[in-house]
């Protein structure tokens, strides 16, 4: 009988720490897992943050292009002798695109001076032709 007991006592025992160890286990697996998963949904949005910043920069920069487009053609509407509905104007990067035609080359070089002094210009390209 005691014999019984003892070997149900060591079973029980036994059984006891071998449980434990499974439960330890499944929660360290649980554990790995939870970071694993903090970890994905971290670069997940370390990605989205990134592509955010992205598109508002871009955004940022079709607005300033807007911003000098629209001031190059107020500074050409304000000067007599230049026709600005014959100039055509186009902003990529802060680079002004002038194509479009003027009676001499005199009113070209101007128009071009008149771009370069506008605040956020980098560089002007003219393919402004004079009218025959």
């Amino acid at each position: 009988m005691k014999s019984i007991k003892f070997t149900h006592s060591l079973l029980a025992v036994l059984l006891g720490s071998v449980l434990t160890s499974s439960a330890l286990a499944a929660d360290l697996s649980v554990g790995k897992t939870l970071e694993s998963t903090g970890q994905k949904i971290d670069k997940s949005l370390d990605k989205a943050g990134d592509k955010i910043d992205n598109s508002l920069q871009k955004a940022d920069a079709y607005l300033d292009d807007s911003a000098i487009t629209a001031k190059v053609k107020k500074k050409l509407l304000e000067h007599k002798g230049i026709n600005s509905r014959d100039i055509a104007v186009k902003t990529e990067k802060g680079i002004v695109h002038l194509s479009g035609f003027v009676k001499n080359k005199h009113q070209a070089a101007k128009i071009v001076k008149i771009v370069h002094g506008i605040k956020g210009v980098k560089s002007v390209k003219s393919t402004i032709e004079i009218k025959k």
